[in-house]
């Protein structure tokens, strides 16, 4: 029994360890944190101590290389952006931070703050604590020192009270904010830039100019999300004191940014604010260690799912919200009555009424376009919360949060939400097989193909092979467009077969997996990466009760016969029978893709999931 967790604790520790390689980050990746956070048994816990040894190297490399060079190049050059972005009103600005078991944190958040703030005076940082925190001498010490370390911010304080949650800590911490700006913070940010208040006061003059009704939601880059996208909102007061709240209190935290992007969105009022980084050092990145609060705050996808799920059905307390806004943008006045910058906050505050849930519901507001720049982020952001839902059986909302991304124009079909999406492709949801001549060179060597297959399997060398329920088992035979050793040591005639169609190999990022599929299994609908491609599955061996839908239709593997579908399709495969599937897969460019607009690069991901080199989990 020892020696079998020691074995899995071993096994998890590698999985873990290629977090640090981004393309292994996956659901998956946060199951195996789950357990190993959850497991604090002596013979395991040695794993996450492991772990976050390396993420500590890892953060402090990440810091030395990439964040204090950048820091330090910001300070250089604004002396001269400073002449570009200078010139509006300063605005009193409050960060809200609640923060449980990060002292350290803490200290470096406000360092940070206070060394890249052009005119720190106008800011004011105020932090929650729960009065249960075993840490909470550690941050009465920081802050009894506040105004000697950080003297320049204009105000320091911390704020203790019940465990009430995140979202509430931010409401609590509102209510006695003065900023003309309410920041959400978190303990684990870092800012980068030089002069990012300078810059908010720049958009703000901006956007007020084009919006005087001062409805604004804003949000920095965060480092979080490769191609852009939202994090961390900026509301302004106007927008605060019409609605009555900071945050909604009915998630447990996962929605809470969610919510507020939504109804900036719909309103035609979410904007960047560009050239500011604000680091977000997040565990699930790897860019910070996996600590007590992350325990705390973020052990299951299931309540991560059960508050997407919460967000699809309430999407008319949403567009109440809506209409208290549009009243406000209507009359084109702002609505601004928060105390002075640097006034007393001791006394009572001024507490905004909150929003009456029983108010008539105004018409759905039709929600804006999304830029050209947004739509990559905001379509791997969808594409992953529907195939989360899909995996928790949770059919109907996966549906609901489809028509939502089809309505804001990611996509044109709830069925085809590929994260490469090319709009000008048409959508078929299969392709005749006999239309493509590799077809044909396939089935001629099925026998040979075959074979080979059967010595492989008989070895035992194919994972959980007749274990059922777990999924697909792949094997990387190809990656990035290079035969892996598993594949030259175990499968030199697949090689030689598959080496002879330049249309599947010769691409650069092109791969080719061997996928089986154990008897009563289903795999959970999702959708390919890329509608520029076409998935190519091989029937090696057709197990009886295999079927797959392909969108709205079914179909089957032919028996050494190719099944040919549009790569970005939504796509729910199965097995009933008795005995393993397995197929050979592999992509081949869309046919009515011209030739210069080709993918090439990185190689559209496996339909379940990314798999490693070799052989897969």
């Amino acid at each position: 029994m020892t020696e079998r967790r020691t074995a899995g604790a071993v096994k998890d520790l590698a999985r873990l360890l290629l977090g640090h390689a981004s393309r292994y980050r996956d659901g998956r990746l946060q199951d195996v944190a789950t357990r190993a956070l959850r497991d604090d048994t002596e013979d395991r816990r040695w794993v996450v101590h492991a772990v976050n040894a390396s993420l500590r190297v890892r953060q402090r490399l990440d810091y030395a290389l990439r964040l204090e060079p950048r820091r330090v190049l910001s300070r250089l050059r604004y002396p001269f952006r400073g002449r570009v972005v200078g010139g509006e009103p300063s605005r009193s600005l409050s960060l809200l931070c609640p923060t449980r078991g990060r002292v350290r944190n803490v200290r470096d958040f406000l360092t940070s703050v206070r060394r890249t703030a052009v005119a720190p005076g106008r800011i004011e940082a105020l932090f929650y604590v729960d009065d249960d925190d075993p840490d909470l001498a550690g941050y009465r010490d920081l802050f009894g020192r506040a105004r000697r370390l950080f003297g320049e911010i204009g105000r320091c304080e911390l704020r203790v009270g019940e465990p009430v949650g995140v979202p509430a800590a931010w409401n609590r911490l509102a209510e006695a904010a003065t900023g003309d700006l309410l920041l959400m913070a978190n303990d684990d940010q870092l800012y980068v830039d030089r002069g990012w208040d300078v810059a908010v006061d720049s958009r703000v003059g901006e956007l007020t100019r084009l919006c005087p009704d001062g409805v604004l939601c804003l949000y920095f880059d965060a480092g979080q999300y490769p191609e852009g996208g939202c994090d961390f909102p900026i509301l302004s007061r106007t927008w605060y004191e019409t609605v009555g709240y900071f945050t909604p209190t009915i998630f447990q935290q996962w929605e809470v940014e969610r919510w507020l992007f939504d109804i900036a969105e719909r309103l035609g009022r979410l904007y960047p604010v560009p050239g500011v980084l604000v680091e977000h050092r997040h565990y699930q990145d790897y860019k910070a260690p996996f600590d007590a609060t992350y325990q705390r705050h973020r052990m299951t996808r299931e309540k991560s799912l059960a508050d997407h799920a919460l967000f699809l059905r309430t999407r008319n307390l949403r567009d109440a919200e809506i209409g208290r806004l549009r009243a406000v943008i209507d009359r084109g006045a702002p609505r601004i009555s928060g105390r002075a910058p640097g006034a007393d906050a001791s006394g009572p505050a001024a507490k905004p009424a909150p929003s009456a849930v029983s108010s008539p519901v105004p018409p759905p507001v039709p929600p804006p376009v999304p830029s050209p720049e947004a739509r990559p982020a905001l379509r791997r952001r969808y594409a992953e919360l529907v195939d989360e839902l899909h995996a928790a059986g949770l059919g109907e909302q996966a549906a609901a949060c489809a028509d939502s991304a089809v309505r804001q124009g990611l996509w044109a079909h709830p069925l085809q939400r590929p994260v490469d999406y090319r709009p000008e492709l048409p959508l078929r949801e299969e392709y005749d097989a006999g239309a493509f001549w590799f077809d044909a060179h396939l089935a001629e060597n099925h026998t040979r193909l075959l074979k080979e297959l059967d010595r492989f399997l008989d070895a035992g060398r194919f994972g959980a092979g007749d274990t059922p329920g777990h999924g697909w088992d792949r094997l990387r035979l190809l990656a990035d467009g290079a035969w892996t050793p598993e594949a030259g040591r175990s499968f030199p005639v697949t090689v030689s077969v598959l080496s002879a169609i330049p249309e599947a190999t010769l691409p650069p990022g092109s791969a080719v997996d061997l996928g089986l599929l154990p008897p009563r299994t289903r795999v959970p609908a999702r959708c390919g990466p890329s509608n520029a491609v076409l998935r190519v599955e091989f029937g090696l061996r057709v197990g009886e009760g295999a079927r797959v839908r392909l969108g709205n239709s079914r179909a089957a593997w032919p028996r050494g016969g190719c099944l040919v579908f549009d790569g970005g399709l939504e796509r729910e495969v199965w097995n009933d029978g008795a005995a393993p599937h397995v197929v050979l897969s592999f992509h081949v460019p869309h046919p009515d893709l011209s030739p210069r607009a080709r993918p090439s690069g990185e190689a559209p991901a496996p339909d379940d999931g990314p798999a490693p080199p070799g052989r897969g989990a």
